[in-house]
């Protein structure tokens, strides 16, 4: 047991023994090269086409074509779109993210990102989580969606939009 102890010891030492001669790990590189290039950062939701965006109108909304928007459909392009504001991908909506969004904010109901904020921002901290932003969605939905069935019809779609009352109010 003493032995092998003592031969493990021997073989370390002597792998280390070339170590200082020189370096294994790559290239130096001097501090006057320059930085490698970084891709440019992801356009704006405001850079896609009308028709990309996800909450863009009711035919965009309603993906089945079956006539009307369900609650799934109204989610699923609710979260497409903070995903697309969401150009930090921290997981939040800044002030200067809403900004950037505003051309496709004024798609829902009008709003502005002051308004916006002020009605969906349910802490108060100065940004939108993702649960603020799909409270915000689904409080939408249920507004429009004036029959109650869990769908929106082209007719509850076309007739003027309820305002939005501030979340958890």
């Amino acid at each position: 047991m003493r032995t092998a102890a003592l031969l493990s010891v021997a073989l370390c030492a002597l792998s280390l023994a070339g170590c200082g001669e020189q370096k294994q790990t790559g290239p130096d590189v001097s501090a006057s090269e320059t930085a490698p290039v970084v891709a440019p950062p992801m356009p704006a939701v405001t850079a896609v086409p009308g028709d990309a965006h996800p909450m863009a109108g009711f035919d965009t909304l309603d993906r089945d074509h079956d006539g009307r928007i369900s609650s799934a459909e109204h989610a699923q392009a609710a979260q497409a779109l903070f995903e697309m504001i969401d150009m930090e991908h921290d997981g939040n909506l800044s002030m200067d993210e809403l900004k950037a969004a505003a051309p496709a904010l004024a798609d829902i109901d009008g709003l502005t990102p002051d308004k916006l904020m002020a009605i969906a921002d349910a802490d108060h901290d100065g940004k939108l989580t993702l649960a603020e932003w799909m409270a915000f969605a689904n409080a939408r939905f249920g507004l429009l969606d004036r029959n109650d069935d869990g769908f929106i019809d082209r007719a509850e779609w076309d007739a003027p939009h309820p305002p939005i009352p501030p979340v958890g109010k």
